[in-house]
């Protein structure tokens, strides 16, 4: 397990410093209250990825796919609205995981997804208007 706390304007640093021990991992599911950092996180590894979209969070949309610099793909997905395990495979969640391109998940607990691939849990804490707490737990499968 790995924390810290981190200032918001360091984000991108923190951003950089989790692709670079973590980016083996294709699948991380974000978790944290509403406000704690998971999209402006995502905002900060899609635009290190090469990412040149807008990068909004998918609470309605469900799942938004963004195109890399090197033509890869990364899929960011919010599972907050669903009710229903069963859901997952209406959204083509599975297929994606399998994809093997890199895919952000937040709020996986909504419906209780555990990816069938290795992951990173990446949890985010509000501390202060300026402040956030990150946790990151790596499982293996």
């Amino acid at each position: 397990m790995h924390q810290l706390e981190y200032n918001l304007e360091e984000a991108a640093k923190i951003a950089e410093q989790l692709i670079s021990e973590y980016g083996k991992y294709n699948v991380w599911l974000l978790e944290g209250n509403l406000g704690a950092g998971k999209t402006t996180l995502v905002q900060e590894i899609t635009k290190l990825s090469g990412v040149k979209d807008d990068v909004t969070s998918p609470t309605f949309s469900l799942v938004n796919e963004y195109k890399t610099s090197s033509g890869s793909k990364i899929f960011h997905l919010d599972l907050y609205r669903l009710n229903q395990f069963e859901q997952l495979y209406e959204i083509g969640l599975f297929e994606i995981e399998e994809s093997g391109y890199f895919c952000l998940i937040e709020w996986a607990s909504a419906v209780g997804y555990i990816p069938a691939v290795s992951y990173l849990s990446v949890t985010l804490e509000y501390v202060d208007p300026v402040k956030r707490r990150i946790t990151v737990l790596v499982h293996e499968n």
